[in-house]
């Protein structure tokens, strides 16, 4: 996972709030296909295994994880070039 001092504005935003693993994933599978690449996707989960569930989902898609604000349930994901 990247990390950087600044802030990019997502060019979409996907708040799924207690949505839970499997759907949680394919919801995100689902918004990245209307993306470009190189595009963004700020993703708002709440369920506890969002964290772990979105790390291993954006290493095996090819997805970057740009940004991981886990206080804020916030995950930035760029859609893999």
């Amino acid at each position: 996972m990247e990390r950087s001092n600044t802030t990019v504005k997502p060019d979409r935003i996907l708040d799924l709030g207690t949505e839970g693993c499997s759907r949680l994933l394919e919801n995100i599978a689902d918004a990245m296909v209307d993306l470009a690449p190189g595009q963004t996707l700020l993703v708002i989960a709440n369920d506890p295994a969002a964290p772990l569930d979105i790390k291993v989902w954006s290493r095996t898609t090819g997805n970057t994880l740009l940004q991981a604000n886990l206080i804020e349930n916030q995950y930035l994901i760029q859609k893999k070039r």
